[in-house]
């Protein structure tokens, strides 16, 4: 398991001021725009005013010329085209807007997505045999560029093939009509990060011989595949994507009004802001969705979809599928994490292997596990002695490198630089994650293992407001390379913990350790707190890692916190224990406030949380983390001076065997002894000591 460290990034006081003075912006703001690269009023300016932004030429993207030629031979041969597209969410909004731009163009057009289980990733030769007699060209949208086979195939079949793509080239193109790829070697294209449909966008652009009218038509189904494909958000893609998430706020289309409707961004007929996120989050993974568990062409179709009802139809089908994903990928996540604990998994490199496994959800489990570790990670489906793999890697550690490296093993590879796909047989898995570890060791540093929180700057309880959020988010869109800015705030006080969607996440109510004004509040959502292992208390001071929103309820606007790690400062448990010496001082005569004594259902809460405890083999315990789970996750507030007069009392009472571990009393193992009476615990001989001692009124 890796260690957290949060790295506060350094700026230089006076270029901030600068900018501030010049700009016009609040101290934040200025920091945030230095740390990302834009240290002068110029580069700020630039960076700022998005929308003024000019495309790149379309056609220095080589084979580009070849490519709008041979489609519009094909349009005025009325010749029979198909996209082949893939099955994620940049690959099916390439397929769309290719689609859509060629049929209003009057072309004999069709596009087809292979299946991920059954057919795989990529252009393959059975379906270039199915098409043959029924395309003249075969153009294919962010996928492709390793066909080399394929290609030859096509070609002796008589089918021309355009191939479109951004993934890694291999040192030899495919034999085609055309390859445009911003990533060719021999590349002039000033920008080499477009995605898939990135690459398709520019394809409209040179046929149409103007980009005002694709960006107006096109913009926000290629923003939304562009963020989905967590594609560098600066030049171009910050443009498009700008533009876009505006659009998307009032779209055109019929399937994205829809899923917004039911994914919950539109409410009461009216958007909620459309940031990023609102795409990586919500719209993005029930597009993806259908490609993972259905069949991606179910989410063409909601994008191409023009009757109101029909798109309605298939955005409750999407969210529900994403709903069986979300829990698919749970259970996966599950049982890796029990292999990962077993240690057979690898060391610097976590390869795991499992037949029950869904292919579909893989990638995204490979991703959970390499964040939570720090390290690599692939995971594998096998099916009838084969493999089939999605890996994800860390930052500065390339996995198409180390998947190079063991490729005899394999049978295909591809990717990026940060994840890829793979298939092996099954009994070269064993070869493949010592080889693959092998490559690690000698690669991936040591000090790679160290999972840092890059922190943006450390602000105040007063810096947070509607004012200075408002102005943080000029800087969306975010993403890679313009990520979303990180804060750190000290000492600040939890007062309240509600549980949110059964307990998967936490509401924190935070108030400063000394506040300036009576009723400085803020709220906070910790989400997936069951899954980070940090248990709260009211009363804890705590430092935070977070990240700003503005949260809108019932047209009231106000600032919202999202927590992205805690360090407990100051334990609210431990002045509280303190109390539990009174009880043991013999000589001490002081009353004990109320929340310091148990109730008859605070004995109940304890010994069913001990039961189901011991039911689940976890015989060690932790006395704060106890208090803190009931506290938080029972909705029982509890807390170390009632716990230990609860286990006093069930020990005395012989209901509980308790043996405390080392000197702090905290950690001690415990045992359910059988019950042979009634306990009547107002008869128990402490609870009468205490009463004895006028601790009770």
């Amino acid at each position: 398991m890796y260690t957290r460290k949060w790295v506060v990034q350094k700026t230089d006081s006076e270029k901030c001021a600068v900018l501030q003075r010049e700009l016009g912006i609040l101290p934040i703001t200025a920091k945030l725009l230095y740390i990302r690269g834009f240290d002068t009023p110029e580069k700020a300016r630039k960076f700022l005013q998005k929308d003024n932004f000019r495309l790149h030429d379309p056609f220095l993207l080589k084979d580009m010329e070849k490519a709008v030629w041979r489609i519009q031979q094909a349009l005025k041969k009325h010749e029979r085209i198909c996209i082949y597209g893939d099955y994620d969410v940049d690959g099916v909004t390439a397929t769309t807007i290719l689609y859509t731009y060629l049929r209003r163009k009057g072309a004999n057009c069709c596009y087809y997505v292979p299946e991920r289980i059954t057919e795989g990733y990529g252009l393959s030769i059975p379906v270039i045999e199915r098409l043959s007699g029924k395309v003249d060209l075969l153009i294919t949208v962010d996928t492709g560029i390793t066909a080399i086979q394929e290609a030859v195939y096509a070609k002796r079949l008589g089918m021309d093939i355009i191939i479109t793509d951004h993934h890694s080239c291999r040192e030899v193109l495919p034999d085609c009509v055309a390859v445009i790829n911003p990533h060719r070697e021999d590349s002039e294209y000033p920008f080499t990060h477009l995605a898939g449909v990135g690459v398709v966008f520019k394809l409209l652009c040179a046929l149409e011989g103007a980009s005002d009218k694709i960006c107006s038509d096109y913009a926000e189904i290629t923003a939304i595949g562009t963020i989905a494909d967590v594609m560098p958000i600066v030049d171009e893609n910050r443009y498009i994507a700008s533009l876009g998430l505006k659009k998307l706020e009032n779209t055109s289309y019929p399937g994205l009004y829809a899923l917004m409707q039911q994914s919950g961004v539109i409410r009461n007929g009216k958007p909620r802001k459309i940031v990023s996120s609102t795409v990586g989050y919500i719209l993005a993974p029930r597009i993806n969705a259908a490609g993972r568990i259905a069949s991606a062409s179910k989410a063409v179709e909601l994008l191409l979809a023009k009757d109101e009802t029909i798109a309605c139809q298939i955005a409750s089908e999407l969210c529900e599928i994403n709903r069986i994903r979300q829990n698919t990928e749970q259970e996966i996540f599950g049982q890796a994490i029990e292999m990962i604990s077993g240690g057979k998994s690898g060391k610097k490199f976590i390869v795991l292997c499992s037949e029950g496994w869904h292919q579909g959800v893989i990638g995204v489990v490979a991703s959970r596990i390499s964040e939570k570790y720090n390290l690599p990670c692939i995971l594998f489906s096998v099916s009838d002695g084969i493999g089939k793999g999605s890996g994800r890697s860390i930052k500065g550690f390339s996995i198409m490198n180390a998947l190079a490296f063991c490729s005899d093993l394999l049978i295909e590879y591809g990717g990026h630089e940060l994840a890829a796909g793979l298939s092996i047989r099954a009994d070269k898995i064993d070869e493949f994650r010592e080889r693959i570890n092998d490559y690690s060791e000698a690669n991936l540093p040591e000090q790679d293992s160290v999972l840092t929180v890059d922190v943006d700057c450390e602000v105040t309880f007063d810096e947070i407001n509607l004012k200075s959020i408002e102005e943080i988010q000029m800087l969306e869109p975010f993403g890679l390379q313009n990520p979303v800015p990180i804060f750190v705030m000290r000492n600040v006080v939890i007062s309240e913990i509600t549980s949110l969607a059964g307990g998967k996440h936490t509401r924190l109510k935070l108030r400063p350790l000394e506040p300036t004004q009576e009723g400085q509040e803020l709220s906070a959502i910790y989400f997936g707190s069951m899954q980070s292992g940090v248990s709260l208390f009211p009363g804890d001071v705590c430092d935070i890692a977070f990240s700003v929103d503005i949260n809108e309820y019932m047209g009231v606007r106000t600032p919202q916190l999202l927590i992205r790690a805690v360090k407990v400062v100051v334990d609210a448990n431990k002045s509280i224990d303190l109390l539990y010496e009174k009880i043991c001082d013999e000589n001490n005569h002081e009353k004990l406030p109320d929340y310091a004594m148990p109730t008859l259902a605070d004995f109940r809460t304890v010994f069913r949380f001990l039961k189901r405890q011991l039911n689940a083999q976890n015989r060690r315990l932790s006395l704060v983390s106890v208090c803190r789970q009931i506290s938080t996750y029972e909705n029982h507030e509890m807390n170390t001076c009632k716990a230990r007069i609860i286990f006093d009392v069930l020990s005395q009472e012989r209901i509980l065997k308790i043996k405390y571990l080392g000197s702090g009393n905290d950690i001690f193992e415990v045992e359910l002894l059988p019950v042979v009476k009634k306990i009547n615990l107002d008869e128990s001989a402490l609870l009468k000591k205490i009463k004895q001692k006028n601790f009770y009124e």
